[in-house]
């Protein structure tokens, strides 16, 4: 399936029914008074986050959602029926944002939990509304309310604890196939990743952590060259970015320390919030390096680079030094989601009912 991170939709809430003027007509009861109801209420569109959606293309094809009108009220005392409201369920970790006000409408984070785009219009009142016993016969009617319409755009940002990040071919798909469940296509040819793939990594029977590979920058993406800048987006989430490098590049006239300037370089420019997250290097292909030159050509990298943060030496495809890596990866995650889960002493928990 394509995978589609960003479509354009309009909705329209439906209008509410008109309110009806009526007066009660029977035999033997020549004052029967009025009996007009109100409209119906119109449809509401609402937008849902799903597990089981990673992907915005059905909105790339359904673009316009439009919910139904509420039904005009009738004599009788009858009401109108409210439109039917709308679902739209969309991945998890969809904003929404309207087009026409650069508003964000709704930040989609927990699964089935509905959140309103657009509201039905009200239905109108019946003449029945407005009896009193200064007014015993009303015509008084009122028509009813519209609904909303927007123009939304839909961006998708992936829900990962762990981003990895590096040039084309530094090995990240190979890594994250070696330490999750997911299965990337893998190639020796530039762009082999074409969109982003989630993994869950599975460190213990209950703990687990979700990692996102993206297509590998190149210099310039910031500007939108090759195909990474599309999706840095899928990296504002995570908790802990890991930077790819490979140490053993293939042609020799590659410098690795060049490489890795630029990525940071990209990096700072597209978001400094992105390149202000916690980031470790992890230097990859360290198989394709003779057993007695690996620490000299690791201790020469972080030198040139003036790398002052953590460091691993990895080979994804030998699955050499995996283990530590994402253990250490865990236990960085673990102390965010430790602490999200702890309450917040600005509002502590009310005392239970005969306590205290």
């Amino acid at each position: 399936m394509k995978f589609v991170d960003e479509a354009t939709i309009e909705v329209a809430a439906g209008n509410g029914g008109a309110g009806c003027a009526s007066f009660r007509r029977e035999k033997f009861i020549p004052f029967g008074g009025p009996d007009g109801g109100d409209g119906g209420r119109g449809g509401s569109i609402r937008a849902v986050a799903d597990r089981n959606l990673n992907t915005l293309i059905d909105y790339r094809y359904a673009r316009k959602h439009v919910a139904r009108n509420g039904e005009g009220g009738r004599g009788s005392d009858q009401y109108g029926a409210a439109g039917d409201d709308i679902l739209l369920r969309m991945p998890v970790g969809t904003i929404v944002t309207d087009l026409d006000t650069g508003e964000v409408v709704a930040e989609l984070i927990d699964p089935e939990k509905p959140v309103m785009l657009c509201k039905g219009g009200d239905g109108g009142f019946g003449n029945l509304h407005f009896k009193s016993s200064t007014n015993r016969a009303p015509r008084q009617k009122t028509p009813g309310w519209p609904g909303e319409q927007k123009r939304l755009k839909l961006e998708l940002r992936v829900m990962a604890d762990v981003g990895l990040l590096g040039m084309p071919n530094a090995g990240k798909s190979t890594l994250i196939a070696a330490v999750s469940n997911a299965r990337p296509k893998i190639a020796d040819y530039p762009f082999t990743t074409l969109h982003p793939n989630l993994g869950v990594v599975r460190v213990a029977p209950e703990q687990s952590f979700v990692v996102a590979d993206i297509p590998g920058l190149i210099e310039g993406a910031a500007e939108g060259a090759g195909l990474g800048h599309r999706f840095l987006r899928h990296l504002q989430r995570t908790r802990l970015l890991l930077h790819i490098v490979d140490l053993a590049p293939m042609d020799e006239a590659v410098d690795p320390v060049k490489d890795a300037r630029a990525i940071v370089a990209e990096l700072k420019k597209y978001d400094p919030d992105l390149h202000a997250k916690p980031r470790w290097l992890v230097l990859n292909k360290i198989d394709m390096i003779p057993i007695e030159e690996r620490e000299a050509r690791v201790k020469d990298f972080v030198r040139r680079f003036r790398w002052k943060g953590p460091v691993f030496q990895v080979s994804a495809l030998a699955r050499e030094g995996l283990q530590p890596l994402v253990r250490a990866a865990y236990d960085h995650v673990a102390q965010f989601q430790q602490k999200a889960a702890e309450p917040d002493p600005r509002f502590p928990a009310e005392a239970e009912p005969g306590h205290g």
